[in-house]
This record gives C-alpha cells, sequence and structure tokens, in this order.
C-alpha cells in the first residue's frame, strides 16, 4: 500500500490541517486593524482643505514619529488609553458631519501591506482606523468625540485626519493634523476575538481528527 493511503498519513494530514486554519484565522485577526476603513470613492487630496476643517486632540504637541519621543502614549486596559478630538468646520456648510480617521506614521507602513496607503480613502489603509464616525456638527461649528485604543494595535506612531461629510454621506472636506502625533503601545495580554478563535478552532481541529479517525476505522472494518 502506498504511503500516502496509509491511515497515519491521513490522520497527521488532517491533524495539521486543523491547525493550519487555526493558525491562519489567529494571524488574521492579530493583524486586522479592528475598524472597517469608509466605503468612500473620494480622493483625499481633492478635498483636503485646512482652512475650512480642522482638528485638534488631547494629545501634547509632538511631530516625531520615533519610539518614545511623543508625550502621549496610550495604551488599552490602562488609565490613559483615550484621546478626545475636536473638529471645527469653518467657511463650509455642506459638512454635517465628521469622520475622524487615526493614521500610521509612515515609518510603520513600511513592509506591512495590510497597512497601504491610498489616494482614495476608502481603500486607504494607512488611514484605516475610525476614531469616531459620522459626529454631527453642531451650530458653532465644531464636532467632539471620544477614541479608546482597542487591544488589537500594535506599538507605532499616529497622526488624525478629519473628514466632513454632507447629508448624504459623502466626503465633502478634510484635513490632516501631524503636529499632535502620539504613540500607542502593544497589549501584552490575549485578546478577546483571538481567545475565541483559538477555542472554537480548537475544536474544531480536534472534531476533524476525531472523524478521521473513525473513518478510517470503520473503512478497515468494511
Amino acid at each position: 500500500m502506498a504511503w500516502y493511503k496509509s491511515a497515519t498519513f491521513k490522520v497527521v494530514s488532517l491533524g495539521l490541517l486543523g491547525v493550519a486554519i487555526m493558525m491562519a484565522v489567529a494571524l488574521s485577526l492579530a493583524f486586522t486593524l479592528g475598524a472597517p476603513v469608509p466605503k468612500s470613492t473620494v480622493v483625499y487630496e481633492t478635498i483636503e482643505a485646512p482652512n475650512e476643517i480642522s482638528v485638534k486632540s488631547s494629545a501634547g504637541m509632538c511631530s516625531s514619529t520615533e519610539i518614545d519621543a511623543c508625550p502621549t502614549i496610550l495604551e488599552y486596559g490602562t488609565a490613559n488609553d483615550t484621546l478626545q478630538f475636536t473638529t471645527t468646520v469653518a467657511g463650509n456648510d455642506t459638512a454635517s458631519s465628521v469622520t475622524v480617521q487615526v493614521c500610521y506614521t509612515d515609518p510603520y507602513i513600511v513592509g506591512r501591506p495590510w497597512r497601504k496607503t491610498s489616494p482614495v480613502i476608502g481603500t486607504d489603509k494607512q488611514c484605516g482606523i475610525i476614531a469616531c464616525k459620522n459626529v454631527p456638527v453642531s451650530a458653532d461649528g465644531t464636532a467632539k468625540c471620544e477614541w479608546t485604543v482597542t487591544d488589537m494595535l500594535g506599538q507605532a506612531v499616529y497622526y488624525m485626519r478629519a473628514l466632513g461629510a454632507d447629508e448624504t454621506g459623502t466626503f465633502v472636506v478634510g484635513s490632516t493634523n501631524m503636529d499632535q502625533n502620539f504613540q500607542t503601545n502593544i497589549y501584552n495580554g490575549r485578546t478577546t476575538p483571538i481567545i475565541i478563535a483559538v477555542i472554537v478552532l480548537s475544536v474544531l481541529s480536534w472534531a476533524i481528527l476525531i472523524g478521521g479517525l473513525i473513518k478510517e476505522r470503520y473503512t478497515k472494518l468494511d
């Protein structure tokens, strides 16, 4: 009998398949940003207007992209895990809501295709973290919101970008703030999605393995 038809080969193959599936899902979860990008076809440069919209945060002033160079360092599960954003819309009465994006600074997208930059807002993974979405612009022209860092972000330095949208949800004005860069530190605990994925896929891999053994057993009996 050929070696690839043996019971041992089949059982080992099924076990490895289950483990491979488990690892693939766990790794994909580990490198996922955890927040969807807006499905927009607008090119950011066509709406960039810092004189019409601006965004500030509670982070300290910093234009560096170096680790530990900025005064504001966020870490999930600590007292320092939240930023407040204030967007001001001036001279543009078509923006009725604001979306604030958190963007990786350039050194932290190099060699990482899942953070690839794009001129189109909807496909720009460099600014793929949505801190606040569709925040209404108040009568005084401001939109305020708060963002808490998640347990899925690694260590990096970020800047922020505000996008003003009209009543149809189309982005019509935008501005970037690279003067208040901030850092996030990697969360050392196990994230909930990864824990769930590992449990589910561990059960699945064992089910595949046991199923293969049972099938092989009945095949021999026949």
